[in-house]
Order: structure tokens, then C-alpha cells, then sequence
């Protein structure tokens, strides 16, 4: 059986070494962020031949890939308020 290659964030916590195997490099710069965010310690990301990448280069993967930038979404439109004339 073939196994499923992934890319590989790992960082330490005060209770140990945190891993997520994911499946896209969108997934994997979702988890950095989460990772940083969170205050954890040594992260690593592997990427689906195990070379270790940096948080600019999954974001050179993820926006090449086609799909919207992961965090940095365009800005959603201001909602217009409709209100009833005045007559």
C-alpha cells in the first residue's frame, strides 16, 4: 500500500511535541499560523518530500496552486444598509 505524502508541521508545547500531517500546503500554513499563534516553540514544516519550507514559501505554493491565499482573503464588501424612503 502506497502511503499518502503530506506535509509535516510539528512545535513544541510545555506538554510535549505537537504534529499535523496535512494533506495540502493550505491545510499545513493554516497550522503554522494556528502554531504561532499559539506561542508554540520550534515548529517545523516538512513538505511532501520532507525538505523543510518556510511560512513564505507555503504561501508561494498556495496562492500558485490557484486557490485563495489562506489569511489574506480579499476583504469582503461593506454591507449596504437598505433603508425605506422617505416621503
Amino acid at each position: 500500500m502506497e502511503q499518502r505524502r503530506v506535509y509535516v508541521v510539528r512545535g513544541a508545547s510545555k506538554n510535549g511535541i505537537i504534529t499535523y500531517k496535512c494533506p495540502t500546503a493550505a491545510w499545513a500554513l493554516r497550522k503554522l499560523r494556528d502554531f504561532k499563534a499559539a506561542g508554540r516553540q520550534d515548529i517545523t514544516v516538512n513538505d511532501r518530500d520532507g525538505t523543510l519550507v518556510t511560512e513564505a514559501e507555503l504561501i508561494n505554493i498556495v496562492e500558485g496552486s490557484g486557490a485563495a491565499p489562506a489569511e489574506e482573503a480579499i476583504p469582503a464588501a461593506p454591507h449596504a444598509m437598505r433603508q425605506p424612503a422617505q416621503t
